[in-house]
């Protein structure tokens, strides 16, 4: 019964961290583009300030690793807390000055304190015994259903906060919940210790301790499955997010059906958090991967049924849900890859092609949808969702004929 009440603080303080980051990760994406444009040189241009968010984070992935295996990731989650709030403050400060070129850096910086915390999930997951990954990995996800309400309304309600300076009060409540992610970074464990190899000892390393080459992760199928299946619908997701708001703009719909369309689409990521740890329990990680590429691909049909409210609402909810069951299934098949020595190195490795697909995702987005529109956007996904489709299967068939599961 201890046990189980330590479990639940120490996964409680994870999650209610993530909901305070996530908090602010939902404003920025709700806000940003719209504050560039108060400020921004052309209209063209209004939308970078999120794409350096997204670049900082994948500038940050490898130097965010390396510092967390030399110091902990509990010191890594302070600094990168610490570059968020320096992001922020600088973004208020652009704001009242009207420098874009200050916003766009001020972004950068969220982007690399992003790089920090987006590790917050694996180390939930390492905070708790093997068996219960899934659910660690649940309470994390979960976080961002009260952020999905939350972030829009802090945007909304920092807008005019400061009549004089449109979108500066975004960026102070910014600062104020990136102080509260701080505090509460300081209440979380101290790194864990358990597999650190005493150099001094003349004892051979447990296989569990021991770092094996490159060469032999870039052969595990395994590996490649769990980043295709997290790139893929990280990629697919942001993409058709981000151009939702314009679309349903270019065929008539006001701004406020668009906002609710991605909150709901939001809550369609996160609120399926609270099954899909039994799910990959009871599937294993690889069918609940292909299970999001089914649901995946009924966003496609859906999307493809016209461009009034309902089409739109109904695929962004289920492009929400089949991400989650393909990053739950990916983020879990992707921490059976690796030993713990491991870790810094193949997180690294798949958060920088995650992001990479990101960032050509969300740049894309605008012009694709501009050149080919929102109905034909949506089938540029069944590609992707074909191959990952075939690799799961493969790796499926492979794990059966060798007589593992998972």
């Amino acid at each position: 019964m201890i046990a189980f009440l330590n479990k639940v603080k120490v996964l409680g303080i994870f999650s209610i961290t993530q909901t305070v980051f996530q908090i602010g990760t939902v404003m920025i994406m709700a806000v940003s583009a719209l504050a560039g444009q108060t400020i921004a040189p052309s209209p063209e241009s209004a939308s970078l300030p999120v794409s350096f968010v997204i670049l900082g984070t994948l500038i940050g992935l490898v130097p965010a690793s390396r510092f967390m295996k030399w110091q902990g990731s509990k010191y890594g989650l302070l600094l990168g807390t610490i570059i968020g709030i320096f992001g922020a403050i600088l973004a208020t400060y652009s704001i009242w000055e009207k420098s874009f070129i200050l916003f766009s850096i001020a972004h950068l910086l969220f982007g690399l304190h992003q790089s920090f915390i987006q590790y917050l999930r694996f180390v939930a997951m390492e905070s708790v015994p093997t068996h219960d990954r899934a659910s660690a990995l649940s309470w994390i996800l979960i976080a961002g259903i009260p952020a999905a309400y939350l972030g829009p309304l802090a945007g909304l309600q920092g807008k005019e906060l400061l009549p004089n300076s449109l979108f500066l009060g975004c960026y102070l409540i910014l600062i104020g919940s990136l102080s509260i992610q701080f505090v509460l970074i300081s209440f979380l464990p101290s790194p864990n210790k358990r597999y650190k190899v005493d150099e001094t000892s003349t004892t051979e390393p447990t296989p569990r301790e021991l770092v094996r080459p490159i060469s032999f992760h870039i052969k595990n199928l395994g590996l490649w499955v769990s980043i295709l299946s997290t790139a893929s619908s990280f990629g697919l997701m942001a993409m058709l997010m981000t151009a939702v708001p314009v679309a349903m703009k270019t065929h008539g719909h006001e701004m406020h059906a668009s906002t609710l369309v991605l909150q709901w689409h939001v809550l369609g990521m996160y609120i399926p958090s609270f099954f899909s740890g039994f799910l990959v329990r009871k599937m294993t990680a690889p069918y609940l991967i292909m299970l999001g590429v089914v649901v995946m691909g009924l966003e496609c049909v859906s999307a493809l049924q016209g461009t009034e409210f309902l089409p739109f609402a109904l695929a962004l909810i289920l492009l929400g849900i089949g991400w989650n069951f393909m990053y739950v299934g990916g983020t879990n098949l992707l921490v059976e890859q690796y030993h713990p020595s491991e870790k810094n190195t193949i997180q690294a490795i798949n958060d920088t092609i995650v992001y990479s697909f990101a960032i050509l995702s969300t740049y894309s987005a605008g012009y694709l949808e501009h050149k080919i529109g929102w109905l034909s956007l949506n089938l540029v996904s069944i590609p992707f969702l074909v191959f990952v489709s075939i690799v799961t299967l493969y790796y499926i068939q492979t794990k059966r004929r060798t007589g593992h599961h998972g």
